[in-house]
C-alpha cells in the first residue's frame, strides 16, 4: 500500500508504508503540520511585503490584512 506523503504526487510513485493505522496517522500528522507550517511562512512573508506592491500580486489592502491575520490552521 501506498500513502501520500509529498504536495507533488510525483514524488509520491511507489513509496510503501505499513497499512497499520499507526502509520498512517503518523503521515497524515506529517502532512498537517507541514502544511501549517507552510500557511504561517507565506502569511509572515505576505505581511512583511510593502503595501505598494500588493497590485503587483493581484491583492488589495484589505485581502492582504484578512489573509495574514487568520491564524496558520484556518485554510
Amino acid at each position: 500500500m501506498t500513502v501520500a506523503v509529498f504536495a507533488n504526487p510525483a514524488l509520491n510513485a511507489n513509496i510503501p508504508f505499513a497499512a497499520s493505522p499507526v502509520a498512517q496517522a503518523l503521515v497524515t500528522a506529517g502532512t498537517v503540520l507541514a502544511t501549517w507550517e507552510m500557511r504561517g511562512r507565506t502569511r509572515r512573508h505576505l505581511r512583511d511585503i510593502c503595501p505598494s506592491r500588493y497590485a503587483d500580486l493581484g491583492l488589495t489592502t484589505a485581502e492582504v490584512l484578512l489573509e495574514v491575520d487568520k491564524p496558520f490552521w484556518r485554510a
